[in-house]
């Protein structure tokens, strides 16, 4: 969600108000079935601060009704939450004295993981230079005592990180992989001009103008878990070193080759991919 204020009344909106508006609204949509949220503040060219919040909200929610003196369960559907969001923001800036506009303000379902990583994407890509959260752009009262730009609830659960080494060659293709998949799952979007974009993001998914870093550069898309799995198994059954099994085989293989005075050049090239695999 983006939350807006009328830049007309800029001058009223101290660090202070904006925060207080922040801490309201949080408090809010947790009697609301919130579960977690995200949030920043940035600044538009005219100077003007705003908020961006992500916020996960439960399926449903009791609220104490003190007439009938019992819990009604709530059901939280996408436009129950942005009305509840948009009027309770015009709420509380009316309490502000400041005149919000229900148009200015923008609530929208973020539907699977997909459309959440582009959306961090977009807001993560900003730096401390970008114009919406540079000093320069700030207005006068927020360059001192600015108080927290971002903030979130630090209850977020989170999956173990998964490592599976893999040498150079292997990464290389993996690579190449992943983009074929991009740009077949590109070609399938309906609109012509969300297709021709992604289609071009896809085919540049790779792409480095700095030799040094191309080599090492990760895969700069999203992939869905299961396509990541196909494309692993794909390439272990072509002989690529994939995997802990793949290192324990490789380290046997060149003490088998080394008992029995195997190849050196078999063992400078085993023993190299062994290395690389150990970096990942």
């Amino acid at each position: 969600m983006t939350l807006t204020l009328p830049a007309w009344q800029m001058e009223q909106v101290t660090p202070v108000v904006m925060h207080r508006l922040i801490d309201v609204m949080i408090k809010y949509l947790r009697r609301h079935g919130m579960l977690h949220f995200h949030w920043i503040i940035e600044f538009t060219a005219r100077r003007m601060p705003h908020i961006h919040m992500s916020v996960w909200m439960a399926d449903r929610y009791e609220e104490w009704d003190r007439h009938l003196r019992q819990y009604i369960v709530w059901d939280n559907n996408e436009s129950a939450v942005v009305s509840n969001v948009v009027v309770k923001w015009l709420e509380l800036t009316e309490a502000e004295g400041l005149h919000t506009s229900s148009n200015s303000q923008d609530v929208q379902l973020i539907d699977g993981n997909e459309a959440w990583l582009v959306y961090i994407a977009k807001h993560g890509i900003r730096g401390v230079k970008h114009y919406q959260r540079a000093l320069d752009n700030m207005p006068d009262e927020w360059r001192d005592g600015a108080g927290a730009m971002w903030g979130h609830d630090r209850k977020m659960p989170v999956a173990d990180d998964s490592v599976l080494p893999m040498d150079m060659r292997a990464f290389h293709q993996f690579r190449r992989e992943a983009r074929k998949w991009c740009c077949a799952h590109a070609c399938m979007i309906k609109d012509p001009h969300r297709r021709a974009k992604a289609i071009g993001q896809a085919r540049r998914s790779n792409r480095c103008c700095r030799p040094e870093l191309s080599v090492v550069r990760p895969v700069s898309v999203w992939i869905p878990k299961d396509v990541t799995i196909s494309i692993v198994k794909g390439l272990r059954s072509r002989g690529y070193m994939i995997g802990w099994d793949a290192y324990q085989w490789g380290v046997d293989e060149l003490a088998r080759l080394r008992d029995e005075g195997g190849s050196e050049e078999r063992r400078r090239i085993l023993g190299k991919s062994l290395m690389e695999m150990l970096r990942t």
